[in-house]
């Protein structure tokens, strides 16, 4: 199939002053063997011209790559959602600045929308990712996604947040897979700016259609974490959270919102919304305990 043919595939690389990094990450991205795509760079006004120099040299030789530089940092969440705002793909995937893709995995994950049937509800692809530790170059964990192909809207919203945390899902790269632009774009205009929003958001979006992970491992991811009130503030202070409820109480502010998504739901029956509802209370009773004994780890991006 030529290019004119093939869906175009936009990629959304939010970044702050991790030129290094990045570079491996455009590096990854340029050599796609799908060719329909554009690479979305949001500069999150770094305070060295390095980042827009890594840029810029990558920009001379792939005229598919499109630079912005914010004129004040806009915070983690609204430049995740700047890139996704200027994309113009009837596909999008974001792609975090210290993550690098095998060079066939937006064609693999295109491959399985392709050969999806014209009644699918398959909305997100994505593939197995591995965490990598950066100084001895072996392999932490195995993220190995959530498939809910085949689900009903309430069973794939509880599969998506049971697998949250738990060992086949801990690293948390579903957020990075293909999506289609559409359902993301009614998705991302109710999504607040909380902390764990990408948890919200994939709800959300696991009751509006299927998600399925490639059984392979295409993606390489850098460790990061969150596990006190303190990385909570820190994390705060980079997505440009001022509410204090939403920082201090922030399993309870996202409990709220999981339950609203589960309320104005037309797609769940009110005895599944029932039952959902007292199993997420349920669930951010047993997280707050477990959050309190151990480090759990969640995937933090500029």
């Amino acid at each position: 199939m030529t290019i004119q043919f093939l869906p175009l595939v936009s990629i959304g690389v939010p970044t702050y002053n991790r030129p290094k990094t990045l570079e491996k990450t455009l590096a990854s991205l340029v050599r796609q063997t799908y060719p329909n795509i554009e690479i979305i760079v949001s500069d999150n006004c770094s305070p060295t011209p390095d980042t827009e120099q890594v840029v810029r040299e990558y920009m001379e030789r792939d005229s598919r790559i499109r630079y912005f530089k914010q004129e004040r940092n806009i915070g983690v969440f609204y430049n995740f959602k700047f890139v996704f705002d200027v994309s113009t793909g009837d596909y999008f995937t974001w792609a975090a600045d210290d993550d690098t893709r095998a060079d066939n995995y937006i064609e693999a994950c295109m491959n399985i929308f392709q050969q999806a049937d014209q009644s699918s509800e398959l909305l997100l692809v994505n593939s197995y990712s591995q965490m990598v530790d950066p100084n001895l170059q072996h392999v932490l964990k195995v993220d190995r996604g959530c498939t809910t192909v085949g689900l009903k809207p309430s069973q794939r919203y509880y599969r998506y947040l049971s697998s949250i945390y738990t060992e086949q899902a801990a690293i948390g790269d579903l957020i990075y897979g293909v999506i289609k632009s559409q359902p993301l774009k009614e998705v991302m205009e109710k999504q607040p700016n909380i902390l764990d929003w990408d948890h919200i958001f994939l709800a959300t979006l696991a009751i509006e259609g299927e998600f399925l992970s490639i059984p392979e491992p295409l993606m390489t991811s850098s460790p990061g974490g969150m596990s006190t009130l303190q990385d909570a503030k820190k994390m705060a202070k980079i997505q440009l959270i001022q509410n204090p409820l939403y920082i201090n109480k922030a399993q309870w502010v996202r409990c709220l919102f999981l339950q609203q998504r589960v309320w104005s739901s037309s797609k769940i029956f009110i005895f599944n919304k029932i039952k959902l509802s007292i199993w997420v209370i349920f669930d951010t009773l047993v997280k707050h305990f477990m959050r309190s004994s151990s480090k759990i780890k969640v995937k933090v991006n500029n």
